[in-house]
């Protein structure tokens, strides 16, 4: 069984079908335009429709179905780098500074990192931690493959670990960022999304996300750049253990994919 999720269009409608318990050919009638008139009127403000907490609902009622709130898991998608082998992820993803921490001891066997550059990314996620809170202690993931692919840009760069980025960095490299530290990374470093199964914190955003993802590739307008859907998974701290991660998508392999 193909675990729920929005690999590419095809993957979330077939997701929204086994939500709302009804044949794939009816959720892709819409896809292909049969919205219902709210979404239609040429004056609508569909970004305002899609935030609606009770849009799950209304799309239930224009299809007449029941849908399925407990759906369970469904399929997430981190950004990060690693050195080509399954190994890299051998430990699952962990949080945030368990994460950093083994990163840098394994990027250690690439490229020459000092002590205090490990000191110092672990003071930027515990002051990121401290701001953000009950959302803070990672990992973190996109709800959409399209997120996390293209999240290399300004604004929205995941290519490298966030705790690279930051305030602290700058009295050692005069930059907001550990910019050397960064160059030898992206050298030696591939880009990988990996794919891994949660629940969402969210479910009914999680369902408006796909909802809004689907509309938005028939309106031929995908996410800005420099913009994501708003992401239903919260690691809270906790690691996804291994037996949980899915796929791992090398973004710079001749292959699309490497299965775990």
């Amino acid at each position: 069984m193909i675990p729920l999720g929005c690999d590419n269009i095809t993957h979330a409608i077939k997701t929204l079908a086994a939500i709302y318990q009804v044949d794939v050919g009816r959720i892709g009638n819409v896809a292909n335009g049969d919205w219902p008139d709210f979404l239609n009127a040429p004056d609508s403000c569909y970004q305002d429709i899609f935030g609606l907490p009770y849009l799950p609902s209304l799309m239930a009622t224009y299809l007449k179905c029941l849908p399925n709130c407990d759906f369970g898991e469904v399929t997430y998608y981190h950004r990060t780098a690693y050195d080509g082998t399954l190994e890299w992820f051998e430990d699952g993803l962990l949080d945030s500074i368990s994460g950093a921490q083994t990163f840098l001891t394994k990027a250690a066997r690439l490229v020459s990192i000092a002590e205090n550059d490990v000191v110092l990314a672990i003071k930027n996620i515990e002051e990121r931690n401290a701001f953000e809170r009950m959302s803070s202690g990672g990992p973190y993931a996109f709800d959409t493959f399209d997120d996390a692919k293209s999240a290399d840009c300004t604004g929205l760069d995941y290519s490298l670990p966030e705790f690279l980025v930051g305030t602290v960095w700058q009295a050692k490299y005069g930059v907001s960022h550990a910019q050397e530290l960064r160059e030898q990374l992206q050298k030696f470093l591939k880009p990988v999304i990996v794919k891994f199964s949660a629940c969402p914190s969210d479910p009914d955003r999680y369902i408006n996300n796909l909802w809004q993802y689907i509309y938005r590739a028939h309106q031929r307008e995908p996410m800005p750049q420099g913009s994501c859907y708003p992401c239903t998974f919260i690691g809270g701290g906790k690691p996804i253990p291994a037996q949980k991660i899915i796929e791992i998508f090398d973004l710079k392999s001749s292959w699309p994919f490497s299965c775990v």
